[in-house]
């Protein structure tokens, strides 16, 4: 699957649509009481596409519900045009979407140029600056469900990992998982400034335990993918967080970490100074 502006149908009723701009994906769940739209996209006006391509399935489809995997603008900025649905998400994605939307938004204002390699343009750039912030009309803990008349939706978190709030989002008469940033197939993982990658692996395996072995799991980014997929980027992650965790215990200073290449490290250096310095923050020796 390429980016398009068209859903996909990968399970039953279940459906995927892949777009340009930040080459992002966004999920469609239908059933006899209305559609859940998964992630939302990084504007109003995207958001509004959005609506579009669903209307093209069938214009009697109502979104009554839609759900933020996590809290980046690429993934929730879109909620403004969703204006009849209710909106959930995880807890720490209630307590930080202000603030990480005006992070967003003062980033874009210093360098508002576009970036041909992450799919944007200075138009779109522009769109996000524009985009009045809607955070989430109902916040969870662990689990939560939407049900949908002749069959559910179901939230769960696991534990931190991209950021403090990803979650899960699986169909369960399907085998079809919406898992977010905390999987991607067009890239490797993207390990930013709020992510926590000594944790990252064990929530990933967390959420493989309660997979079935058939299913389809859609990332953040990219094509849909299998368990073996998944399996394999818990892995890298987790050969990230042990060489970070060996470094930082053996006493070496972060500067050597951040410049002293690693074979064991399955990504480029230069991609995980994020993850390093993160890393090195949360192994910071307790004070007496």
């Amino acid at each position: 699957m390429t980016a398009t502006h068209g859903f996909v149908e990968v399970a039953d009723r279940v459906f995927v649509a892949r777009y340009r701009q930040w080459d992002v994906n966004v999920g469609l769940v239908l059933g006899r009481d209305g559609a859940v739209v998964i992630d939302t996209r990084a504007s109003d006006l995207q958001g509004r596409q959005v609506l579009d391509d669903v209307r093209r399935l069938g214009r009697d489809i109502e979104v009554r519900h839609v759900v933020n995997t996590h809290v980046h603008f690429d993934h929730t900025f879109g909620n403004a045009a969703f204006d009849v649905a209710t909106v959930h998400a995880h807890d720490n994605v209630g307590r930080t979407l202000a603030e990480s939307a005006e992070q967003v938004k003062e980033a874009l204002r210093a360098d508002p140029a576009g970036a041909p390699e992450y799919g944007y343009t200075e138009r779109d750039a522009a769109e996000v600056l524009a985009t009045p912030v809607r955070g989430p009309d109902r916040t969870f803990g662990s689990h939560a469900t939407i049900d949908l008349g002749d069959r559910v939706v179901t939230m769960a978190y696991a534990g931190r990992g991209h950021t403090d709030g990803d979650v899960a989002v699986t169909v369960p008469d399907t085998e079809a998982v919406f898992l977010g940033d905390l999987v991607e197939e067009s890239a490797h993982p993207s390990f930013g400034s709020d992510c926590y990658p000594l944790e990252w692996a064990d929530t990933l395996t967390s959420h493989l335990l309660q997979s079935d072995d058939g299913a389809v799991v859609v990332p953040g980014h990219g094509r849909p993918v299998d368990l073996g997929f998944v399996s394999r980027q818990r892995d890298d992650i987790a050969a990230v967080a042990a060489v970070v965790r060996e470094r930082r215990l053996a006493g070496g200073s972060l500067e050597e970490a951040l410049r002293d290449a690693d074979p064991r490290l399955p990504y480029p250096l230069a991609d995980l100074e994020s993850a390093i310095r993160r890393g090195w923050e949360h192994l910071a020796p307790l004070a007496p």
